[in-house]
């Protein structure tokens, strides 16, 4: 018979419990999503939350922001700090909130 010292055990046991919470902490994962057709290209998109933000570039038009759920302003642009448009979305806990198309011309 295999008997596995303590160590061993809790070793495994931790490894356990490590996938389990990120597992979980997956979940939780909400998204703002959608496309961008502009003139040109370049297109960056910003979500802001109080004193929270993340940037993406637009690739091939299209873009995701991977954001914690709440109230979010999403701006769309070319540069900052004047974007040619902006929005305010909610986003509720481990959903994805698509856009859909947002056309700048």
């Amino acid at each position: 018979m295999f008997y596995m010292s303590k160590t061993v055990a809790v070793f495994i046991v931790t490894i356990v419990l490590v996938i389990a919470l990120h597992a979980f902490r997956s979940l939780g994962t909400s998204n703002i999503k959608g496309r961008v057709i502009s003139r040109g290209g370049g297109v960056h998109v910003w979500a802001v939350r109080g004193s929270d933000s993340i940037k993406v570039s637009a690739q091939n038009g299209f873009f995701t922001l991977p954001v914690k759920p709440g109230s979010w302003k999403v701006l769309v642009g070319k540069q900052m700090p004047w974007p040619d448009m902006g929005m305010t979305v909610d986003v509720p806990e481990g959903q994805t909130t698509d856009l859909g198309i947002i056309r700048l011309y």
